[in-house]
C-alpha cells in the first residue's frame, strides 16, 4: 500500500539479514508520512493509519531494548487510537490496536471481539482472534491471572465452537472468584468492568455473525422512538452503565429484545437502580433523557464511552460531537475525575426510566421515587436473583 507495505513485507521475510536496510526504510517511510501528515490534510486519514502500520512494524522487530519497544506500541497505539476516533465505525483498527493490547487478554478480547460488531466490521480479526484463543482451550501455559484465563477461554468456546467441556468449568471459575477480584483491583475494575461488558454483549451479538439471531433482528427497523435516548455499586457502576446502554437499545427492537428479556436480571437491575438512587441528594429528579445530543456545554465523554463509541448498540446514544475535544490525550481518555461518578449515576438512572416508560420490564413510581419490575416478569426475575 503506497508503496511501503509490500516492501516491508519483502524485507520481514528476509529477516535478521535484512535488519538494518529495514530500520533505515522505516525511519525513512515513517519521516514522509509524518512530513505528508503535516503538509496534505486531504489525505489526513491515510496517513494516520500507515503512520499506525509503520510504527507496529518498528515495534515488532524491537528485540534488543524493551523500553524501545515500548515507546513504538505506545506511539503506534496512538495513530492508531487516533484514526478510530475519525472513523469509529471501522472494525479494522480495532483489530490493530487489538495486536498491541498484549498481553492484557482482556483488553485484548475487547478489541478483537469490537472490531466483528461495528458497521464495518473486520472479517480477518476471525482468523487473528484465535491466536487468544488457541493457547488457552489448548491448556498451554499463558501467564494470565486464573479469572482472565477463565473469562477469555469461556469466549474462546464460543466463538470456536470448541471444547465445549471446558465451558461449565471456565464460567463457575470466573463467577466464583469476580467478587474477590473486584475488591483487589479496586479503581482498575472500573477499567475492567467495561471491556468485560463490551465483550459480554459481543457474545450475544454471535460476534458480529450474519446468522445471529439478534443481529438479524437489529436489521428490523427498529420500533418508532426517538433518535436521542430519552457498597457494590461504586465498583459495578460502568458495568451497569454499558450494560443498560444495551439492554436499552435492544427494547427498541421488539425482534431482538424477545431472545433476551427472559434472562436478564430485571430484579438486580431495579434493585441496583434504587440502591443508586439512595445516594442521590434529596428532591433528587430523575430524568428521561440524558440531553447527550442536546447540550451545548458537553463534558469530556466518560471512560467507557470512548470504549463503546462506532459500536451498533451505542448508535445514537454517543453523538459524535461529544468526541470533539481534540486536546484529550489518549492515556487521559481513561482518567476517571471527580465529576465522572455523578455523570455517570445520572446517566444510569434516565436510562432506567427510559426503559421503564415503556411499560414492559421495569416500573417507575413517581409517588415514592422507586424502581420495581412488572408483575408477568417478577417471577422471572426472581429465578434469575436466585441463580446469581
Amino acid at each position: 500500500r503506497h508503496g511501503i507495505h509490500s516492501f516491508l513485507e519483502l524485507l520481514r521475510q528476509r529477516l535478521p539479514a535484512s535488519l538494518e536496510h529495514m530500520l533505515n526504510f522505516l525511519h525513512l517511510a515513517y519521516s514522509m508520512m509524518a512530513l505528508l501528515y503535516e503538509t496534505v490534510p486531504a489525505f489526513e486519514d491515510t496517513w494516520i493509519e500507515c503512520l499506525g502500520d509503520l510504527a507496529r512494524y518498528r515495534m515488532a522487530i524491537e528485540d534488543d531494548d524493551i523500553r524501545d519497544r515500548e515507546v513504538w506500541r505506545h506511539v503506534s497505539r496512538h495513530w492508531y487510537s487516533k484514526a478510530s476516533d475519525t472513523d469509529p465505525e471501522t472494525g479494522r483498527l480495532y483489530h490493530h490496536l487489538a495486536i498491541l493490547a498484549r498481553p492484557n487478554a482482556v483488553q485484548q478480547l475487547f478489541y478483537y471481539t469490537k472490531s466483528l460488531c461495528v458497521p464495518i466490521p473486520f472479517s480477518s480479526a476471525r482468523e487473528s482472534i484465535m491466536t487468544l484463543f488457541d493457547p488457552l482451550l489448548s491448556n498451554s501455559p499463558t501467564g494470565l491471572n486464573p479469572i482472565d484465563a477463565s473469562f477469555v477461554r469461556a469466549h474462546g468456546i464460543l466463538f470456536s465452537e470448541k471444547s465445549w467441556d471446558q465451558l461449565e468449568d471456565s464460567m463457575n471459575d470466573f463467577n466464583k472468584n469476580l467478587d474477590k477480584h473486584i475488591a483487589k483491583s479496586k479503581e482498575g475494575w472500573k477499567e475492567t468492568g467495561y471491556y468485560i461488558g463490551i465483550s459480554l454483549a459481543c457474545s450475544l451479538l454471535g460476534y458480529g455473525a450474519e446468522s445471529n439471531v439478534i443481529m438479524r433482528a437489529l436489521s428490523k427497523k427498529p420500533e418508532g422512538t426517538d433518535a436521542a435516548m430519552d457498597g457494590r455499586r461504586c465498583k459495578h457502576v460502568t458495568f451497569s452503565a454499558h450494560d443498560l446502554i444495551f439492554i436499552h437499545y435492544m427494547t427498541r427492537h421488539p425482534a431482538a429484545i424477545n431472545h433476551l428479556e427472559d434472562e436478564f436480571p430485571w430484579k438486580l437491575t431495579a434493585v441496583m437502580l434504587n440502591s443508586l438512587l439512595g445516594s442521590c441528594e434529596p428532591g433528587y429528579k430523575v430524568q428521561s433523557h440524558t440531553m447527550l445530543l442536546d447540550s451545548d456545554q458537553l463534558t469530556r465523554p466518560l471512560p467507557e464511552d470512548f470504549a463503546m463509541r462506532g459500536l451498533l448498540y451505542a448508535e445514537g446514544y454517543l453523538p459524535q460531537k461529544r468526541f470533539r475535544n481534540d486536546r484529550i490525550d489518549d492515556d487521559e481518555r481513561y482518567f476517571e475525575l471527580e465529576y465522572m461518578a455523578e455523570e455517570r449515576r445520572h446517566r444510569i438512572l434516565s436510562l432506567g426510566l427510559s426503559i421503564a416508560t415503556s411499560g414492559r420490564w421495569l416500573i417507575w413510581d413517581e409517588a415514592t421515587s422507586q424502581f420495581s419490575t412488572q408483575p408477568d416478569i417478577e417471577p422471572l426475575a426472581q429465578a434469575k436473583c436466585e441463580r446469581i
